[in-house]
């Protein structure tokens, strides 16, 4: 994007009407290339989020008439993560035109509220579905319009940091030795590959289907180029994957499949008891299903036995018991630590809080506190 437009008064009077979400919703890659087009003669109802407020005030400033929204309006809103969900991947990061997320790689991410523009465009990259657009209260959402200035300096300075990285990018590669020796890595074995390759393909299937939800909800020229990029993405994926031939299924000892199945009998025997409990079954019916119970934990330790593993080592340790006693006088010491603690700050914001008579009889807790901690001799 060029942000010399921004010389241009005409085309910076009707940028200054958008609400600058930068969404893409109008078929360009944000509210600046919208505002040229619409000097140049474009529709002035392609901004879902300005909605009908937006097209009357370009209407009298470009003295045109006025023209029905030609998307559903979007009112205004914010995107939130579930920080318990994400994976760190950094997608969201790079996709948000305002440089509203903030994280790092394989640590959680998380929405700046008040930089986010609801613009949506993090969605669709998100691997595991953690992004939820929320609707704003109408006192938040006015305070979100008011912020439009804010947002468009946000864009701006995130697309001059691109323009010197892709600046960097290519000064770079033009001073980089012609052939770069490269360190030798262990050959990965063909089963991990092909079931690295089977990730990567069905990671990128379920990315492209949200994306292509996304496109077909809103629309929009940024929306569609993203669609485009996760296409050829998966497309990418599954050639490598098909190009892979699948492993051969490992061949399993008759010992452990027989172990497998005695696992499975004893969990199901014991859901059945379980389950029969809960539904307040008769003795006769419940002794039945604890005979079942044991025959199943015999046959399980039959297959084990059989199974040809080995016998896991058991290491034991031992662990000092707790001394109460002990326990009881460090708990009292930091109490009468925090109580005294307490009391010095309410004298520091205001003397007539704590009298000094009460800070003395903290004070001599504490020390006593102390002493028993100190005197304390182990049975």
């Amino acid at each position: 994007m060029n942000l010399e437009l921004r010389n241009d008064p005409h085309i910076r009077a009707i940028d200054a009407l958008l609400p600058q979400t930068q969404c893409g919703k109008c078929g360009h890659p944000g509210c600046l290339p919208y505002a040229q087009g619409i000097a140049a003669g474009e529709a002035i109802n392609k901004c879902p989020p300005g909605g009908s407020t937006t097209i009357q005030a370009l209407a009298e400033l470009l003295q045109r008439p006025f023209q029905p929204l030609e998307l559903p309006e979007v009112p205004p809103q914010i995107a939130f993560i579930r920080e318990t969900e994400c994976i760190g991947c950094t997608k969201c990061i790079q996709a948000c035109p305002v440089d509203a997320i903030v994280g790092a790689a394989k640590l959680m991410h998380t929405v700046i509220r008040d930089e986010c523009t609801g613009c949506e465009l993090c969605v669709a990259p998100c691997p595991v579905d953690c992004i939820d657009i929320l609707p704003l209260e109408p006192s938040e959402a006015r305070l979100q319009r008011e912020r439009a200035n804010q947002f468009r300096q946000r864009h701006d300075a995130r697309q001059l940091r691109l323009q010197r990285e892709q600046r960097r990018q290519v000064e770079r590669a033009a001073q980089a030795p012609a052939t770069v020796t490269t360190l030798a890595r262990p050959a990965a074995s063909g089963d991990d590959t092909y079931k690295r390759l089977k990730m990567e393909a069905a990671m990128a299937r379920v990315v492209l289907a949200k994306a292509e939800k996304q496109l077909a909800q809103h629309g929009g020229a940024e929306l569609q180029r993203q669609v485009e990029e996760l296409r050829a993405a998966a497309d990418k994926a599954q050639s490598a994957l098909d190009a892979l031939p699948a492993p051969a299924p490992a061949e399993q000892a008759p010992g452990i499949a027989a172990l497998k199945q005695a696992k499975i009998q004893l969990a199901m025997s014991r859901a059945a008891l379980a389950k029969s409990k809960r539904e307040g079954a008769d003795e006769a019916s419940l002794q039945g299903l604890r005979a079942k119970l044991v025959v199943a934990e015999q046959a399980l330790h039959a297959a084990e036995d059989n199974s040809g593993k080995p016998v896991p080592e058991l290491v034991r340790s031992y662990k000092q018991p707790v001394d109460l006693q002990l326990r009881e006088l460090k708990t009292a010491l930091a109490f009468a630590r925090a109580d005294l603690q307490r009391l010095e700050r309410r004298q520091a914001a205001n003397p007539a809080s704590a009298p000094a008579a009460e800070l003395e009889a903290a004070r001599e807790r504490l020390q006593a506190a102390e002493q028993r901690l100190h005197d304390y001799t182990p049975d």
